[in-house]
């Protein structure tokens, strides 16, 4: 299956694939950048954008392959806050901190156990809400709703509104760069975008999700279960939240309630601007992963234009609207 072509509005029957369209509009918004601040290009900029957006390329994946599917989920923001508060709580308490005074098995043992633990509980998340969805048959993006209020609400319960602090631990995977040039978050991004990109492209599994975006019932006529293939949507969703969290609170340094709330509305931009379609069957992870790009380079633009940084998110709400509007009439025509 193709990805969707882009019909300009302005230009009827021209069709320019989505990635042309992409690679324009990060070429033009780095051109207008660097016009007005020339040190947009500088390479070390360029190396901090993309470590600001690799851990929401890694939510965007995620999710923008259980939107190939056809379904949704708005609670990866709080997902994230749940699962990070959840993982500076137990390096927290099982180390003592601040003072740190425990024995070597602890100091040992803390990391493997909180990443395990966090990753359990990211794919138990993906698996509850997948399994809710399929045999709810509601809409998910109703459920998804329902999931954010409840794991915020759950953040702020084992938190007491409090924050945990690691206190110069466990910096490493969020802070740390490879020759203390490039940082680690990047090839983690990297390696999670290529994979999906592999599993959409090359995999059974990828064709499945294709299909179920399409036509579902055809899909499950054909003999496909695919309801398993949602649940496992939903569960590598999880999967990939929980690494995100790891690497946030890795780099940040603390956890609160709300720490990735904010990965919910710019992970669905980067998925809408990067051509996959609300109703499923269309769009691919390197699109996905251009999305993820240009919004991260207007983030950054607005800040090196010296912009009020307040006005951020009424220009990524624009964003979705002009793409979603695109999208439609695209789909019309």
């Amino acid at each position: 299956m193709t990805l969707q072509n882009l019909t300009s509005p302005f230009r009827k029957g021209i069709f320019m694939e989505q990635t042309y369209v992409l690679l324009v509009l990060i070429l033009a918004i780095s051109v207008v950048a660097t016009i007005v601040n020339p040190r947009f290009v500088n390479p070390q900029n360029i190396i901090n954008i993309f470590q600001q957006i690799a851990i929401l390329g890694i939510v965007a994946s995620g999710v923008g392959m259980l939107l190939v599917s056809g379904h949704i989920d708005i609670s990866v923001g709080s997902q994230i806050s749940l699962l990070g508060v959840t993982f500076a709580m137990l390096v927290q308490r099982i180390l003592g901190l601040p003072e740190g005074n425990v024995e070597p098995w602890r100091q040992a043992l803390v990391y493997p156990i909180a990443i395990a633990i966090t990753f359990g509980g990211g794919t138990l998340i993906g698996f509850i809400n997948g399994m809710t969805v399929v045999k709810s048959r509601a809409n998910s993006f109703i459920i998804s709703l329902g999931f954010s209020t409840a794991y915020h609400g759950l953040a702020l319960l084992v938190t007491g509104g409090a924050s945990y602090m690691l206190f110069g631990r466990f910096e490493t995977l969020g802070r740390g760069r490879v020759f203390h040039y490039i940082p680690i978050s990047i090839f983690f991004f990297i390696g999670v975008v290529l994979l999906s990109h592999i599993i959409l492209k090359y995999f059974r599994y990828g064709r499945f999700l294709y299909a179920i975006g399409s036509n579902r019932r055809a899909t499950h006529v054909s003999g496909i279960n695919t309801d398993r293939v949602v649940i496992q949507a939903y569960t590598i969703v999880g999967i990939l939240n929980a690494l995100a969290a790891i690497i946030l609170i890795s780099r940040v340094g603390s956890a609160l309630a709300t720490t990735g709330d904010q990965y919910s509305l710019d992970a669905l931009a980067s998925i809408i601007v990067g051509g996959v379609s609300l109703s499923g069957g269309k769009g691919g992870a390197l699109n996905i992963f251009l999305g993820v790009v240009l919004i991260g380079l207007i983030s950054n633009a607005l800040i090196i234009m010296n912009v009020n940084p307040y006005a951020r998110d009424f220009v990524i709400g624009l964003v979705i609207i002009l793409a979603v509007a695109l999208g439609q009439l695209s789909e019309r025509q």
